[in-house]
């Protein structure tokens, strides 16, 4: 394998009604981290998921719902996005089984169908490793490294995904870029937040 990417979802909660909200990607090329040269490519975008987020859901990616509504469908970029996955040698998340069906979901929703076993999880082979709870804070922190706070991003859960794959494997990770703090790149700036309480305007009936 030469060609892998991490993976990371944010959605509006657990349940099989549920929608993404935004997606993080890290294509990494493992010849290039190897020789030295640039090996990583981010993506990271937002959704219109088209329902409210849970309120647990809500407190762990921050967007409001009416921020939400001015954002593109996930089936506005669907084709711009199949290839990261088809050409990928292996796709990888922390916890891939939860990102995997929402995924395919959502691909299929728009029309497209991922292909079938490219998928493996990070927090399974944590714990095939080292036997013991492979939650991706408590891998981060026997990494050596900060934990996340309440409020995480996909993009940078993607990143960290990464960093702990490469752990495992004992390879060197790159320098992180300043992208990973970055706003999604197709974020729509929503209009005036609605006013709590207003009325809503009369139709008229001819």
């Amino acid at each position: 394998m030469s060609r892998l990417l991490f993976v990371d979802t944010e959605t509006t909660g657990l349940t099989y009604d549920d929608r993404v909200i935004t997606l993080g990607m890290v294509a990494l090329d493992l010849d290039a981290l190897k020789d030295g040269r640039d090996a990583v490519q981010l993506s990271h975008l937002i959704f219109n998921p088209g329902r409210p987020s849970n309120p647990f859901a809500a407190a762990v990616h921050g967007y409001q719902d009416w921020v939400l509504t001015s954002q593109p469908r996930f089936a506005v970029h669907a084709e711009e996005i199949l290839p990261a996955f088809t050409e990928a040698d292996q796709v990888l998340a922390h916890n891939a089984a939860f990102d995997e069906r929402f995924l395919r979901t959502e691909f299929r929703m728009a029309g497209y169908e991922l292909p079938a076993s490219r998928f493996d999880c990070t927090l399974k082979a944590y714990k095939r490793k080292h036997q013991r709870p492979g939650g991706l804070d408590k891998v981060l922190e026997h990494m050596g490294l900060s934990a996340r706070g309440k409020q995480h991003g996909a993009l940078e859960d993607a990143w960290f995904c990464m960093l702990a794959w490469l752990w495992l494997n004992d390879l060197e990770a790159p320098a992180a870029p300043a992208a990973l703090t970055h706003p999604p790149s197709n974020w729509v700036e929503p209009g005036l937040p609605p006013i709590r309480g207003a009325r809503k305007p009369l139709v008229a009936r001819y």
